[in-house]
């Protein structure tokens, strides 16, 4: 009988037991586009491996790097997502391992007494942790699909926050080139007022004017510049670049120009509960479920037996001994109930929890549609209604300074209204492309966090009376 035990035992020890599939996990997040929206994922763990995707970012920074071009780069490159992966290696590794029992204790002990010489063998294990491998493998599969579904969303997030910087960092060059074409305006304007000053052709107030925009201009033209090399030197930090590979860098002049319609609710309808946010809650919620009856058991008391088979040398007689011992906890001075209330309690929380997380998904997906439509409306009314006007008015300006009825102020006037409503316009843009990454993101379940700055609107001026 008790051979048949330690078979059945042993098999089930040995049997079953759940696994960390970190290769296959992978190959599947590479297949999901929405996730991985440019390039492929490669665990680095050879040095021929990284040789090679270094060869391959040079040879994207030869060229204009775009967003998908930006996102390739951060998977060959960044050190910060490698580091990423290898964590969710070992987080699901250890996953896996709750689902087995620990190993037993073999002791081996020789007494001698006169002429007797006594060797003993004691094997032991936890009995409570054979009777309970079902259910603690059933917890290990649940772990390890949380892990699964932590490492698609830490990609997402890492992938999302690189577009993020990349969209921020050319909208800053385009900025910064509009800045830097209005400085040069404005200080011609400045020295030709300087110019008129000193032939008391201009008064000093209309003089210091024209100096206060020259002035603001520079500031500008500064601001300007600290926002472009900081935007840049994120983006190269989460792309994981060197100082060599920084100066290649080269990024487009604008951003994607406006969609023709703004995208609609139902393309982004999926299978609710297939959202990284609420499958983590519930896997959270399942996995508590799962423990508590593992756990509560412990709360009573703990079996440990052990088999002994000693082998007793008394001056040439050999003699064995056979036996087992059973080792129970008693409950005698702790009956585990605060135990079990925790354990209740804590299964409750993870329940409230996944309320909580799906309501809470659907209200952020709903707001973050809202935003992206307003963004949408305001960069559409931007481009087709704002823009349009300007630059009529900088023609009509130009028209009238041609027939001498504006002079050269004005005509720089009209210029500069049209340069603010340049740089709006792209104010505008990046809101709008910034809103569609966060729908985007919260859609799947992970939102990017990129919030919308504010367009300052400029006071409508009024036409001089004559």
């Amino acid at each position: 009988m008790r051979k048949y035990f330690w078979k059945i035992a042993l098999l089930a020890a040995t049997s079953g037991c759940t696994s960390y599939q970190f290769e296959q996990n992978i190959s599947d997040i590479n297949t999901n586009t929405d996730v991985v929206f440019s390039g492929q994922i490669t665990v680095i763990k050879h040095t021929d491996q990284q040789n090679a995707l270094d060869a391959k970012a040079t040879s994207i920074l030869e060229n204009v790097v775009g967003e998908a071009e930006a996102v390739q780069l951060m998977l060959a490159k960044s050190p910060a997502f490698q580091k990423l992966l290898f964590t969710n290696l070992k987080e699901g590794s250890l996953a896996a391992q709750t689902g087995r029992i620990p190993n037993p204790t073999f002791a081996f002990e020789r007494m001698v007494k006169g002429s007797e010489t006594e060797y003993g063998r004691f094997l032991t294990f936890g009995l409570l942790d054979l009777l309970s491998l079902p259910s603690k493998q059933t917890t290990s599969k649940i772990a390890v699909e949380i892990a699964n579904v932590n490492l698609a969303t830490e990609i997402l997030g890492s992938i999302m926050d690189v577009r993020l910087a990349w969209l921020n960092s050319v909208a800053a060059e385009e900025k910064f080139a509009i800045a830097e074409k209005t400085f040069v305006a404005l200080s011609g304007s400045a020295e030709l007022a300087k110019r008129m000053k000193q032939t008391g052709n201009m008064t000093t107030t209309d003089r210091i004017k024209e100096q206060l925009v020259y002035s603001e201009s520079v500031i500008s033209l500064a601001e300007a510049e600290q926002l472009r090399v900081s935007t840049r030197e994120r983006l190269i930090s989460l792309i994981g670049l060197n100082s060599s590979e920084a100066a290649m860098l080269s990024l487009p002049g604008s951003l994607p120009p406006l969609a023709e319609k703004p995208i609609e609710m139902s393309e982004l309808v999926q299978v609710f509960e297939d959202r990284f946010d609420v499958k983590l809650a519930r896997l959270d919620y399942e996995l508590a479920l799962a423990a508590m009856g593992i756990e509560n058991v412990s709360t009573y008391t703990d079996l440990e037996i052990g088999i002994r088979n000693d082998r007793i040398n008394d001056g040439g007689s050999i003699s064995n001994k056979r036996g087992y011992e059973l080792e129970v906890a008693i409950p005698v001075f702790d009956w585990g109930g605060a135990q079990r209330n925790a354990l209740q309690a804590e299964v409750l929380v993870k329940q409230q929890n996944f309320k909580q997380v799906t309501l809470a998904a659907a209200s952020g997906l709903r707001d973050a549609y809202n935003s992206y439509r307003t963004s949408f409306d305001i960069a559409q009314h931007y481009q087709e209604q704002i823009i349009p006007m300007h630059e009529v008015l900088l023609d009509e300006a130009n028209y009238n300074y041609n027939g001498m009825i504006i002079g050269v102020f004005e005509l720089l006037e009209a210029g500069r209204e049209k340069s603010l409503a340049d740089k709006k316009s792209i104010d505008a843009n990046h809101n709008l492309l910034k809103a569609e990454l966060n729908l985007r993101s919260s859609a799947l379940g992970r939102s990017v966090g990129a919030e919308t700055g504010a367009i300052a609107t400029n006071a409508v001026k009024k036409p001089k009376g004559h």
